[in-house]
């Protein structure tokens, strides 16, 4: 059965933190159930190294995400750690699902903590 998980943190800044929880909730142990989490992760703006390589080892399946980051994007625009080949686990991505909506998203959300 696939999952969904989607997260909606309090701040952007939380995005780390709460990727994190999903990696501590990967299932332990061997065989064929511990190998991926079915899980599709929804997300406004393109995930950093850290988020995207704790993606790679919590084995979530899918990405979507939003508005490119084109300083530090780790899923595409600046680096590929989400589907690089040395890796043992790569995730499908699909990148500017409402993008413009999460760049404004994001720039207000800024603007207003200035």
């Amino acid at each position: 059965m696939a999952g969904l998980l989607v997260l909606v943190p309090a701040a952007p800044a939380a995005a780390a933190q709460d990727v994190r929880t999903v990696v501590a909730r990967v299932p332990s142990g061997s065989g064929a159930d511990a190998v991926s989490l079915d899980t599709t992760l929804y997300v406004t703006l393109e995930p950093c190294a850290m988020c995207a390589s704790a993606m790679v080892h919590a084995r979530v399946q899918r990405l979507v995400y939003g508005a490119a980051d084109p300083r530090v994007g780790a899923a595409g625009s600046v680096f590929n750690i989400v589907q690089h080949a040395s890796l043992n686990h790569q995730l499908e991505v699909t990148a500017g699902v409402l993008a413009e909506q999460c760049a404004t998203l994001l720039r207000e959300f800024f603007a207003a903590r200035r």
